[in-house]
């Protein structure tokens, strides 16, 4: 087996060493290639420099023949012109798809007008003084604008070499430094392919410092990378499993904090429904019926309050499998407020404002979990008086609901900001706090496909945002 392992690896190394020689002699021709390109626009240049100066000796034989009227500098104007046009076919005979070439049609016509504009100028003897001045007047311009247009493709054919010089020293350092990185790397290092699978693992291993235990693909490497990530995916199963067994554990922790305020809540109920009955047997023998009736009635309904409460806590406590359905937002939070109801000092108001007929995929005993968690970590940011409000609000362009638990606490610094969810992080006095409610509501978010933020700054309270996909085929909602 480590025999078939060492071929493997080594045929891999010896693969890609080719693929490299072959990049490295892709790149030389495709330099060789650069160079004969700029060798041939130098030729250009060099015609567009004689385009440019025959074009100047044309318009220095129109300025001799406008302030003499000589025949010989017409000719030798008309001389010039032609040699212009000449010079533009030979660098039009270079061949391939030029970038000058519409400032090269653009200078032929031009040429065109003024020879055209100097024709008609020497055939004109009955002219006035002032058809004659605007012929100059035209011609002048005519000339001007094609003076420009030559030394506009001699700029442009001059940026063309510069870019390709450019081009062609980067080329040489990146060239020289991939040399440089073969000779000295490639002896050490046994495979280039092995980073693809060591960045997957990196990525993974990111996602689970964040909480997010997400398997790797297995790539069939059939070398000591596929044994890695195949170690890599039972070590996610491991940790998955005790993340269970931590958010098991907070729970634990929770019922145990929830059930001194239950057995408070009971108080209530049960208080009413001994006072009631011994007002019921007071009265017994006098035969007030209608009083009977009531105080009866009374002791039905402080019966059924205990029993909710009691139910509650029982719901809550029961272990299932993780399990969507769709289920009642506004009822969710119901549930939980009535079970920490109890954990929140009188002095701070909860309020609940979600919408009866907003309905999501959820595990309602988790999502329970969830709010009862924030709700209690809310009141301790708070202390004494204060506020805790829970909203949400449906965005179909998005297709999910954005719930937020904002409290008017002492609020989060940004620099810790980002710690909230990491397991065993808390910012209260040792032996006050696990660190794990947070982390506990992050990781349940997850599993109903949503994430969690937090806005906050210091002193003015804090803001956590969930946000969860909304259903699609929803059923009948969930009920207690």
């Amino acid at each position: 087996m480590s025999r078939r392992i060492h071929l493997n690896l080594r045929f891999k190394m010896m693969f890609n060493l080719g693929c490299y020689i072959l990049g490295i002699l892709g790149m030389s021709l495709i330099s060789y290639n650069d160079m004969e390109t700029t060798e041939d626009k130098i030729g250009i240049l060099e015609l567009a420099y004689s385009l440019n100066n025959t074009i100047l000796e044309a318009r220095r034989y129109e300025k001799n023949y406008l302030l003499y009227n000589e025949a010989e500098a017409f000719e030798e104007n008309r001389r010039y012109l032609a040699q212009a046009r000449n010079t533009e076919e030979a660098i039009l005979a270079t061949g391939g798809k030029l970038k000058l070439t519409p400032i090269l049609h653009e200078l032929d016509r031009q040429l065109q007008s003024y020879e055209n504009t100097m024709q008609s100028l020497s055939q004109q003897a009955d002219r006035t003084t002032a058809e004659y001045a605007g012929i100059v007047d035209q011609l002048r311009e005519m000339g001007k604008v094609m003076t420009e247009k030559a030394e506009e493709l001699v700029d442009f054919e001059r940026g063309q070499i510069h870019s390709n010089l450019d081009l062609l020293k980067k080329q040489l350092i990146a060239w020289s430094s991939l040399a440089v990185a073969l000779g000295v790397v490639m002896p050490i290092l046994l495979v280039f392919g092995i980073f693809g699978p060591l960045s997957v693992i990196k990525n993974a291993t990111a996602d689970i410092a964040l909480g997010r235990f997400n398997r790797i693909q297995v790539i069939n490497t059939r070398d000591e990378m596929q044994q890695v990530m195949e170690a890599f995916n039972t070590m996610v199963r491991e940790l998955e499993r005790r993340q269970d067994q931590l958010v098991q554990s907070q729970k634990l922790s929770s019922i145990g904090t929830l059930t001194a305020g239950v057995a408070h809540q009971l108080n209530n109920p049960l208080n009413n429904i001994s006072t009631s009955c011994q007002i019921a047997l007071d009265e017994l023998e006098a035969g007030d019926a209608e009083l009977l009736q009531r105080m009866l009635k009374n002791i039905d309904q402080e019966t059924l309050r205990a029993r909710d409460v009691v139910k509650g806590l029982l719901e809550f406590s029961r272990v299932q499998e993780f399990s969507l359905r769709p289920a009642q937002l506004a009822d969710t939070v119901r549930r939980a407020v009535r079970l920490v109801q109890s954990q929140i000092p009188a002095d701070i108001a909860l309020r609940v404002d979600i919408p009866e007929d907003l309905v999501l995929p959820m595990d309602t005993q988790r999502m329970q979990e969830v709010f009862i968690n924030m709700i209690i970590n809310a009141a301790q940011s708070i202390g004494n008086k204060g506020a805790i409000t829970v909203t949400a609000t449906a965005h179909e362009q998005t297709g999910e609901a954005v719930i937020e638990v904002r409290d008017t606490g002492k609020g989060i610094p940004r620099e810790i900001q980002g710690r909230l969810f990491d397991p065993f992080y808390t910012t209260k006095e040792e032996g006050q706090g696990t660190g794990l409610g947070l982390s506990v509501v992050y990781g349940i978010i997850q599993k109903h496909q949503g994430h969690v933020t937090v806005e906050s700054s210091p002193g003015e309270g804090a803001s956590f945002f969930i946000h969860l996909p909304l259903a699609t085929d929803l059923a009948a909602p969930a009920t207690a």
